[in-house]
């Protein structure tokens, strides 16, 4: 069998069936699974000293101390984190990293509880190897790609469309130099959430024309070439509504300092008069009320300086590529017909 066709897992995760990672928090916080919780049977500093009484003393000196170091009040708080969420979600399942000693004792300490449970097979390296696989092996879904100049609302679109997946999501950031959310999830973490979109595509979605890099995270080479050649379609806006969309999804009252931050990372590529030209802009806009009005300069400045110059040359590198251009509303029919079309 295929590692990319593997029904137990694959229904497991189409289900959306919670899961238990008893792994240490550093160990989920590199990489984890969709709709799991971290629950770990140790914490950091336990599983380091038990690494290391594992490498200095051997496997049974080390499963001494973690039955010394996890028992009495510990051991029990969480076997109640554990019994807990199981009562709260009935069909929820536990993994360690091989399926091995952790998730075995968790469930065992569990079913001392009065509760039933067997710890998934493989475990995470096994979870992660299936996830990896719909990326790297697994016959990629048909794409459209959606393109458009900056602001024109394709996230709004994807939004409205059934069969998408909106990779700046998966990434938490907006894809350009001002698009920082906040904490990206981890390179492993993207991936898997990838991958389970992938499964849940039905063989056709649309996704925005992105780079190959959004922030830190980088698009699997396999699905970026995937992406490169697919078909392209334009959503067209006029520069009214683009400032309205920005002024929307990056203006607060709160936002100065992140976008005076993202302006200067920029500078040189602007060039120091266009830089200088746009930064008076921000800051006199924030001395006003907040409307679009007030902020339309900055941001017309920066569109027609920054941005736009790059969209229009790759556009036109890609002209070859485009399949269909219009509005919001015109794209949303095209893609429903073409989608219409292919399923008969």
């Amino acid at each position: 069998m295929s590692t990319w066709n593997d029904p137990a897992l694959k229904k497991l995760l189409l289900d959306s069936t919670p899961l238990i990672d008893v792994r240490a928090p550093v160990e989920f916080l590199e990489g984890s699974i969709p709709h799991s919780i971290n629950l770990p049977i140790m914490n950091d500093r336990e599983r380091a000293r038990v690494g290391t009484c594992y490498k200095e003393q051997g496997q049974a000196a080390a499963i001494k101390l973690g039955h010394e170091l996890v028992q009495g009040e510990v051991k029990q708080e969480r076997v109640k984190a554990w019994t807990d969420y199981l009562t709260a979600n009935p069909t929820a399942q536990i993994f360690c990293f091989r399926g091995g000693l952790r998730s075995q004792t968790a469930c065992q300490w569990i079913r001392e509880a009065g509760t039933l449970r067997h710890p998934i097979e493989g475990g995470y390296k096994r979870i992660r190897r299936f996830l990896l696989s719909q990326i790297e092996e697994a016959p990629l879904p048909t794409l459209f790609r959606l393109g458009g100049c900056t602001g024109s609302g394709k996230t709004t679109v994807l939004k409205l469309m059934k069969s998408s997946i909106d990779l700046e999501k998966l990434a938490s950031h907006r894809g350009s130099a001002f698009g920082d959310n906040g904490v990206q999830p981890s390179q492993v973490r993207f991936e898997n959430e990838l991958a389970l979109e992938l499964m849940k595509s039905d063989g056709f979605s649309v996704v925005e024309d992105e780079s190959a890099v959004i922030g830190k995270l980088t698009i699997p080479k396999r699905f970026f070439q995937h992406m490169r050649e697919a078909p392209l379609i334009v959503l067209k806006s006029d520069e009214e509504t683009r400032i309205q969309n920005i002024f929307e999804e990056y203006v607060s009252p709160a936002s100065f300092d992140h976008l005076n931050q993202s302006l200067e990372r920029i500078s040189r590529r602007l060039g120091g008069v266009r830089h200088k030209e746009v930064s008076e802009e921000l800051k006199l806009a924030f001395e006003k009320p907040m409307t679009v009005k007030a902020h339309a300069g900055w941001i017309s400045a920066l569109l027609r300086y920054y941005y736009d110059p790059f969209y229009e040359r790759d556009l036109k590198r890609q002209q070859g590529q485009i399949v269909f251009e219009g509005t919001a509303n015109e794209i949303l029919e095209f893609v429903t017909v073409s989608l219409a079309s292919r399923k008969r």
